[in-house]
């Protein structure tokens, strides 16, 4: 909490370093990229579960969303929750720092559009922790689990829930009145033996880009822009070159690390040609 509050301020004093000395010479913009996923009740006929859902969303994306999109202060739902923890603790007050008037004031609105990153769909639930548990997970209490109908990706936390996307989407312009969106990563791993032919990769990008599309065309949202994850496989945190996200195969082993086009790229690059989805009937444009 220490290190997003100060990480909260450091973009505030970025955004108007830039506002004030560049903006007006450079025509620029400037914001915050965020990671979300997607919560849905486990039950959504369970009152616990839809409050779990939305405690899931207030503490990833309205951790820092909520300061910067909209009062410059931290959601209700965390600061209630983490405060009762942290005094049943024994603590004299919450883990959750605070912001002085003065921080709400230069925090709130340093936005130009809102970037975010997806890729995938949780079930939750509600989840009591015992009182001595300090954790994110515990202040949260929320567990989450998947659908075993949802397919499968390379990475054990993605799987493939396209309807989620929409629902995120739609809901950030309810949440945070209407802001300019730019989905800054989106896309599917794999593991395992070498596939040029990736099928999964090339589903994954046209179900997701299709739920963007509906996003703005029947609920309004204004999506600006769209990047895929990523032009070419790289070294993925802590599982290092074991996943593979590229539209580009790259042969680690080879000094030379030579890249080659997976299907998905044929088809992704179709997508940006035509700025839209190609019509079978008419050809590739």
């Amino acid at each position: 909490y220490v290190v997003g509050h100060n990480l909260i301020k450091a973009h505030a004093e970025a955004w108007h370093l830039y506002n004030e000395t560049y903006r007006a010479k450079q025509g620029g913009l400037i914001s915050i990229t965020i990671n979300s996923d997607w919560a849905e009740p486990r039950n959504p006929h369970n009152q616990e579960d839809v409050d779990a859902a939305r405690r899931y969303l207030q503490f990833l994306l309205g951790w820092f969303a909520h300061p910067i999109f909209k009062n410059g202060d931290y959601n209700e739902v965390m600061k209630k929750r983490i405060r009762e923890r942290s005094l049943a603790q024994g603590l004299e007050q919450s883990r959750l720092p605070e912001f002085t008037e003065s921080e709400k004031q230069r925090i709130k609105g340093t936005y130009d559009y809102f970037g975010l990153n997806h890729y995938t769909t949780v079930l939750t639930y509600n989840m009591n922790y015992p009182a001595g548990v300090l954790s994110y997970d515990s202040d949260r209490g929320v567990a989450s689990i998947s659908d075993r109908s949802w397919l499968n990706s390379g990475s054990l936390w993605l799987k493939v829930t396209p309807f989620g996307f929409r629902k995120l989407l739609r809901w950030i312009k309810e949440e945070y009145n209407d802001p300019p969106i730019y989905v800054t990563e989106n896309g599917v791993s794999e593991r395992g033996a070498l596939n040029f032919n990736d099928t999964w990769r090339t589903h994954y990008y046209r179900s997701y880009i299709n739920e963007a599309l509906k996003a703005v065309v029947l609920d309004g949202v204004d999506v600006r822009g769209y990047t895929a994850w990523t032009l070419m496989d790289n070294f993925e945190w802590a599982v290092g070159f074991d996943e593979r996200f590229g539209l580009y195969h790259v042969n680690f082993t080879d000094p030379n690390l030579p890249r080659r086009p997976k299907a998905s790229a044929r088809f992704y690059s179709q997508i940006i040609n035509c700025n839209g989805f190609p019509d079978p009937a008419t050809g590739p444009h």
